[in-house]
C-alpha cells in the first residue's frame, strides 16, 4: 500500500498505532489532511518571514540613509549632483521677475544699510506703472532711516493699485521692541509674509518650504503673494522643486537701479520679487546650490512661488513613495538571495545598485529629481543578504534533517558517508548510475490479504505502519538502506549506494543482511505479541536475500525519480522471498528467511541453516541452491543437502 511508505516517511498518523478496534479508540486523521495541514502551515511561515524580512530591509534602507547617518551625507551629495549636472534646462518662469539690489545699486547712495527708503518707494512706482500683476518686497523694514524717506516708502506701499506684500518675521524670531514697531509701521499698510526658510537640522540645506507659519499660520511670503494674485496656497509644507534655468535664477533677474529703462513689456503682467543680492547677506545653501555658490533668499522664494502658481507642490516624491521604491528594490534582492549565492548573488546585487542608481540619474535628467538612490539600493542588499543567510540557514537544518533520515533509513555510517562524499554519488542532482556487488534483502508479511480484509481502513494503516517501523529500525541499525516500500513489501540494500571496494566488504555486507533478517524475526514476534494484547491480527514473514552484482542508479525525469537496482540479482532476491510460501507457511508467526547460494557461502558458517535444494526460479534457466537460516530451520538437524 501507498500509505505504508508515507506513514513511516512522514510519521502523518502518529497516533495510529493507537488505534483501537470496534471503535474503542478514536480513528487517526488522514495523512493527507495532516501533510497538507502541516504544509500549508508552512507556507504561511515562509511567507510571514519572508515579508519580515522584505519589510525589515526597506525600513532599515531608509534609516540608515537619515541623518545622522554618514549615508544620509552620500544621499544628498548624489541628489545635488543630479540637480547640479544633470537636472534638465528650462526657460525661466514666464510669470516672475526679480529685481535685484546689488553692490552697483548701492554705489549711488551715501550709506549701505539700510536700503534707501525713498529710493525703494520709486521702484515701487515704476513697478505700477509697468503694469506688473504684484509686488514682492523681500527687504525687512525693521530699521527707521531719514523720516521723509520713510514716510515716503509708507505712502508708496498705501497707494500702489497693484498687490504689494511686504515680507516679515515670525515669532520664532523676536525684534527689540523698537525695531518691532518700525517693521509694523510698514506692514500695516500692507499684507505681509513671514520668511519661513525651514533648513534641515542635518546639512542646513533648504529643501522644503512651510506655506503656513507652524505656530500663528501666519502665510509665507510666497504664499501670500500668490493669495494676492488669486492662486490658493497649499496648507502643508512641500519639497521644493528646483528649476534648473540657463541664466540661474527661476525667474528673470534684473538691476533694481535699471527697471525704469526696461521695456514696459518685460515687465508687464508678471510677479516682480525685489530683494538684495550682497554676497553674505540673506545667503542660503540649497539643494540646487550644494555644488556651487549659495543661493539667496529672493531666489528661494521665487522658486517657492513658481511651484505654488504651477500647482507643482507635490513634485517631488514624497516619503511614501521612496518607501515604495525601498521596498521593490528590497523584494527584488530577496528574490535574488532565494535563488543565489556566493558570488553570483554579489554580482546581481551590484547590478541591481548600479542599475537602481542609472534610472535615478535618468528621471533627474527627464526632469523628475528627487528620488532616493541610497536607501532602495541599501534596502536590497540588505535583503538579499538576509533572504542568504535565511536559506543558507534552511539549507543547513534541511543537511541536519538529511543526515538524521539517513541514519534512520540506512544507518549512520551509510549516511555520514553520503553526506562526506555526496559527489561521488551525484550528477546533475540524481545519483550516478553504479555498477556494485551487494546484497537485497526482501520482506513481506504472510498472510497480509487476511489481515486486510480483517481491518477497516484506519486501523489497519495504524496496523501497517507500525510493523513499517518496527521493521525499518532493524534494517537502520544493521547499516541496510531502506531502498522502497511496494505494498506491504520492504527492499533493503547492504552495500548500496556506498559500494564495497574488496571482497571483505561484501561479505560484510552479506553477513549483516543475515543477522537483519533474524532480527527481523525476533521483531515480528514481538510485534504478534503486542497486536495479540491488543486484539489486533497477528501476522508472519518472509524474507530473501541474495548478493551479486547490481547496476544501481535513478530512472525516471524531472520531479519524478525512483532510486533502482537493476540485474538479475534483484530478480533472484524477489523469487527467492516468493519460496516462503512453499517452505515455510502463511500462518501466523510463520517466518521464513531463505538465502540464495553466494549469500550463504559468504556466511561461512556464521549461522547454521538448512539447504531446501536446487531451485528453478522463475524467468531464470539456472537452478541454483538455497537455503533457509530462520529459527525453524535452525532446529532442524539436518543442515546440508
Amino acid at each position: 500500500m501507498a500509505a505504508s511508505s508515507r506513514g513511516i516517511l512522514r510519521r502523518a498518523l502518529p497516533g495510529a498505532a493507537a488505534t483501537r478496534v470496534a471503535g474503542s479508540r478514536r480513528h487517526p486523521e488522514t495523512a493527507a489532511f495532516r501533510h497538507e495541514e502541516t504544509m500549508a502551515r508552512r507556507r504561511w511561515q515562509d511567507a510571514a518571514l519572508a515579508a519580515s524580512l522584505l519589510a525589515g530591509a526597506a525600513a532599515l534602507g531608509l534609516l540608515t540613509t537619515e541623518p545622522p547617518s554618514p549615508l544620509a551625507a552620500a544621499e544628498r551629495l548624489f541628489q545635488g549632483a543630479g540637480q547640479r549636472w544633470l537636472a534638465p534646462v528650462q526657460p525661466p518662469h514666464e510669470r516672475l521677475v526679480l529685481i535685484g539690489v546689488s553692490e552697483a545699486t548701492l554705489e549711488a547712495f551715501p550709506y549701505r544699510s539700510p536700503v534707501d527708503r525713498g529710493f525703494l518707494a520709486g521702484l515701487l512706482d515704476q513697478l505700477a506703472a509697468a503694469g506688473v500683476a504684484a509686488i514682492g518686497l523681500d527687504i525687512l523694514l525693521d530699521r527707521a532711516t531719514e523720516p521723509a524717506k520713510d514716510a515716503a516708502l509708507r505712502d508708496a506701499i498705501a497707494r500702489q493699485a497693484v498687490p504689494t506684500v511686504i515680507i516679515s518675521l515670525g515669532p520664532d524670531t523676536p525684534l527689540p521692541e523698537e525695531r518691532a514697531a518700525v517693521l509694523a509701521g510698514f506692514t500695516g499698510a500692507a499684507p505681509a509674509g513671514t520668511a519661513n526658510l525651514a533648513r534641515d537640522r542635518f546639512d542646513g540645506l533648504v529643501r522644503l518650504h512651510l506655506p503656513r507659519h507652524p505656530v500663528t499660520g501666519v502665510p509665507s511670503f510666497p504664499a501670500a503673494l500668490a493669495e494676492a494674485v488669486g492662486v490658493p496656497a497649499p496648507p502643508t509644507p512641500f519639497a521644493l522643486d528646483w528649476r534648473r534655468t540657463a541664466q540661474g535664477p527661476v525667474a528673470p533677474l534684473y538691476p533694481a537701479e535699471a527697471v525704469a529703462l526696461l521695456p514696459a513689456d518685460w515687465l508687464r503682467g508678471r510677479i516682480a520679487l525685489i530683494g538684495t543680492l550682497l554676497p553674505g547677506t540673506d545667503e542660503h545653501r540649497t539643494l540646487a546650490t550644494a555644488f556651487g555658490q549659495p543661493a539667496f533668499g529672493l531666489e528661494i522664494h521665487a522658486q517657492a512661488l513658481a511651484q505654488i502658481l504651477d500647482g507643482r507642490m507635490h513634485a517631488v516624491p514624497g516619503a511614501a513613495v521612496g518607501a515604495l521604491a525601498a521596498v521593490a528594490l528590497a523584494l527584488v534582492g530577496l528574490l535574488a538571495g532565494l535563488r543565489l549565492a556566493g558570488r553570483r548573488l554579489v554580482l546581481a546585487l551590484g547590478a541591481l545598485a548600479v542599475a537602481w542608481l542609472m534610472a535615478v540619474m535618468a528621471l533627474v535628467a527627464a526632469g523628475h529629481g528627487g528620488w532616493p538612490a541610497i536607501a532602495p539600493a541599501l534596502a536590497a542588499w540588505l535583503a538579499g543578504g538576509a533572504a542568504r543567510a535565511w536559506t543558507g540557514a534552511a539549507e543547513r537544518r534541511d543537511r541536519m534533517a538529511l543526515r538524521a533520515m539517513f541514519a534512520r533509513f540506512m544507518g549512520a555510517p551509510v549516511a555520514e558517508a553520503l553526506l562526506r562524499d555526496r559527489a561521488l554519488f551525484l550528477a546533475g542532482g540524481r545519483p550516478k548510475p553504479q555498477e556494485l556487488t551487494a546484497t537485497v534483502l526482501f520482506s513481506d508479511i504472510a498472510g497480509f490479504t487476511r489481515i486486510c480484509e480483517a481491518l477497516p481502513p484506519g486501523p489497519l494503516v495504524a496496523w501497517l505502519d507500525r510493523y513499517m517501523e518496527a521493521m525499518v529500525a532493524v534494517a537502520a541499525a544493521h547499516g541496510g538502506a531502506v531502498l522502497r516500500f511496494v505494498g506491504d513489501g520492504i527492499l533493503v540494500g547492504f552495500g548500496v549506494p556506498v559500494p564495497r571496494p574488496d571482497a571483505a566488504g561484501v561479505a560484510a555486507d552479506a553477513q549483516a543482511a543475515a543477522r537483519c533478517a533474524l532480527a527481523m524475526e525476533r521483531a515480528m514476534a514481538a510485534l504478534n505479541a503486542e497486536w495479540r494484547a491488543a486484539g489486533m491480527p497477528e501476522a508472519g514473514l518472509r524474507i530473501g536475500i541474495h548478493t551479486g552484482p547490481l547496476v544501481a542508479g535513478s530512472l525516471g525525469r524531472g520531479e519524478r525519480l525512483d532510486f533502482c537496482l537493476l540485474g538479475d540479482t534483484a530478480n533472484v532476491g524477489a523469487r527467492l522471498e516468493q519460496l516462503g510460501k512453499q517452505h515455510g507457511g502463511e500462518g501466523p508467526g510463520c517466518c521464513t528467511i531463505i538465502l540464495g547460494e553466494p549469500t550463504w557461502r559468504l556466511l561461512d558458517g556464521m549461522v547454521p541453516g538448512r539447504c531446501i535444494g536446487d531451485l528453478a526460479l522463475r524467468n531464470r534457466s539456472a537452478r541454483m541452491a538455497a537455503w533457509r537460516i530462520d529459527s525453524g530451520a535452525m532446529q532442524d538437524a539436518a543442515l546440508s543437502c
